[in-house]
C-alpha cells in the first residue's frame, strides 16, 4: 500500500514539473515562434508529413534575368531592352489619335484637369502634335504653338501663376516641340516613368519661359480604349504679367486642348517566366488552408541603375495580385491593402471586392560574383511581414517543414477566400509528402 502511494505521489510530482516546464516554455517563446508551431501542427494534421526534400516550389527553375542597363530610378528609355521587362501597351493609331480629337470637340469651356491619373508606374506615348497657329498681345503671329511646347514633365507637384513649380517633378525623357520624334506611334517613341506620379502634367513654354499645367484628361474607356487616358494640353503664355511691356511673351487660351496630346497607361511588369507565390498568414484552421491571405508575382534579376552607380544588383520586379487575409501584411515594405487602396478589413480578388493589380520594384543587394544567389534564393528574400496586435513576424518557408508561402507558375488560379486548398486541388495532400506529384 506504502509503495503505491508513493509511486501515485511521484507520478503526480512529475505531472507537475511536466506542466511547469511546459508553461515555462510557453512564457519563453514569443508570439512568432508560437503561432508557427501551431501552424506547422495544423498543417501536419490536415496534409501529414512533409516529404524531407519538398522544397515547395522553390527550386532551380526560378530564373534570375539580366537586365543590366544603366537607367535612372524615374525613368526608362533602353527601349530595345524592354522585352521580356515591361508588358508593352499596343501602338497609337491614327483611329485612335482621332478618336481623341473628336472627344475634345465635344466639350466647351474649361475644363482643366477634371480626372486625376493614380499611376506610380507608367508608359507616356505621345499622340497628337497640334498645328494651331496664335496671335500674342501684340497681334503678331507666333507661328504654330506646339514647336514652342518643350520638356514634358509630371509629378505630384503645382504650377503657379508665375510658371513656377513646387513639389515633386520630373522630367519625361525625349519629349519636346509638342511631339516624340522617334517613331512615337510604336514603342520606340516612349518613355517609362517608375515610381513616379501621373497626378500632374507640365510643359515649359519657350514662348514666355514658364511651365504650364493646362490641360484636360480624357479616360480612354469612353472612347473605345481602356486601360489608357490622355492628357490634352491647352498653349498659354503669360509672360507679360510680370513684363507688362513684352506683349510678345503673352499668348490666351483656346480651349481646343489640341495643341499636344500624350497618353498615359500603367506599366506592368511582365512576369513570363516569373513565378508566383501564394502564402498562409499563420492564422489558418484546419478548414482555412487557402493560400490566398497574399498573392503576388515576381520576378528577379540584375540591374546595374545609376542611381546605385552603376553597381549590379539583384532586384525583384513585383505585381500584386490578391490580398485574403485581412491582418496588415507587407511585401517588399509595401502594405498590399494600402496598395489596393482599401481598408485592411476588406479580402481584394478572393472573392466580393476587384482590383488592380499593383506593380512596384524592389532592391534586394547587391550582386557578388563570388557567392552569386540563385533564383529561389532571392525570391525567398522578398520580405513578406505580417503584424497581428503588437506582434510581427516574417513568413518563410523551408525544406520538408510545413510552407508559409508556396511558389506556383504565373498561371495558377488561386482559390476564392475561405476555400481550403485541396477542395480545388485535390491532388495537394499527394504532393505534400511527394513533390514529383503534379498538383495544379
Amino acid at each position: 500500500m506504502k509503495k503505491l502511494i508513493f509511486t501515485l505521489i511521484f507520478v503526480m510530482l512529475m505531472g507537475f514539473s511536466f506542466i511547469s516546464c511546459n508553461k515555462h516554455d510557453f512564457e519563453t517563446k514569443d508570439y512568432s515562434t508560437i503561432a508557427k508551431e501551431q501552424f506547422d501542427a495544423k498543417f501536419t494534421q490536415t496534409f501529414g508529413i512533409p516529404a524531407s526534400n519538398q522544397d515547395w516550389g522553390f527550386d532551380e527553375s526560378i530564373k534570375v534575368f539580366d537586365f543590366t542597363q544603366a537607367i535612372t530610378r524615374s525613368h526608362d528609355v533602353n527601349r530595345n531592352q524592354w522585352s521580356g521587362k515591361y508588358v508593352i501597351p499596343a501602338n497609337v493609331t491614327s483611329e485612335e489619335e482621332q478618336a481623341v480629337i473628336n472627344k475634345l470637340a465635344e466639350g466647351s469651356g474649361n475644363r482643366d484637369k477634371n480626372l486625376t491619373i493614380p499611376y506610380t508606374n507608367f508608359f507616356v506615348y505621345h499622340v497628337h502634335k497640334g498645328t494651331d497657329t496664335y496671335n500674342d498681345h501684340n497681334g503678331s503671329n507666333i507661328g504654330v504653338a506646339s514647336d514652342k511646347m518643350n520638356h514634358l514633365q509630371c509629378g505630384s507637384g503645382t504650377v503657379g501663376e508665375n510658371g513656377v513649380q513646387s513639389g515633386f517633378w520630373e522630367h519625361v525623357n525625349d519629349f519636346n516641340s509638342g511631339q516624340q520624334t522617334a517613331n512615337w506611334w510604336t514603342i520606340e517613341g516612349a518613355t517609362v516613368m517608375l515610381e513616379s506620379s501621373s497626378a500632374n502634367f507640365a510643359y515649359h513654354n519657350s514662348t514666355d519661359s514658364k511651365y504650364h499645367d493646362t490641360y484636360t484628361v480624357i479616360d480612354g474607356a469612353t472612347i473605345g480604349y481602356p486601360g489608357f487616358y490622355y492628357v490634352c494640353f491647352d498653349f498659354l503664355a503669360n509672360g507679360d504679367i510680370e513684363q507688362p511691356s513684352n506683349k510678345n511673351m503673352g499668348v490666351d487660351r483656346n480651349y481646343n486642348y489640341t495643341d499636344w496630346i500624350i497618353r498615359v497607361s500603367p506599366c506592368e511588369f511582365d512576369m513570363t517566366n516569373g513565378v508566383r507565390i501564394i502564402a498562409e498568414d499563420l492564422g489558418a484552421s484546419e478548414s482555412d488552408f487557402d493560400y490566398n491571405d497574399v498573392v503576388f508575382d515576381a520576378k528577379v534579376a540584375i540591374e546595374n541603375p545609376a542611381d546605385r552607380n552603376y553597381q549590379n544588383t539583384y532586384v525583384a520586379y513585383i505585381v500584386l495580385r490578391a490580398a485574403g487575409g485581412t491582418l496588415p501584411l507587407t511585401v517588399g515594405g509595401k502594405e498590399v491593402h494600402e496598395a489596393f487602396n482599401v481598408p485592411t478589413s476588406t479580402m481584394v480578388n478572393t472573392g466580393l471586392y476587384t482590383a488592380n493589380s499593383v506593380s512596384f520594384k524592389m532592391y534586394l543587394g547587391d550582386v557578388d560574383y563570388s557567392n552569386q544567389k540563385s533564383g529561389a534564393e532571392l525570391v525567398k528574400s522578398i520580405p513578406v511581414i505580417v503584424k497581428k496586435n503588437n506582434d510581427v513576424y516574417e513568413l518563410e518557408v523551408e525544406t520538408g517543414k510545413a510552407p508559409e508561402k508556396i511558389a506556383v507558375s504565373t498561371d495558377f488560379e488561386w482559390v476564392s477566400e475561405r476555400t481550403p486548398i485541396y477542395k480545388v486541388y485535390p491532388l495537394f495532400k499527394n504532393w505534400v509528402q511527394d513533390k514529383s506529384i503534379i498538383w495544379y
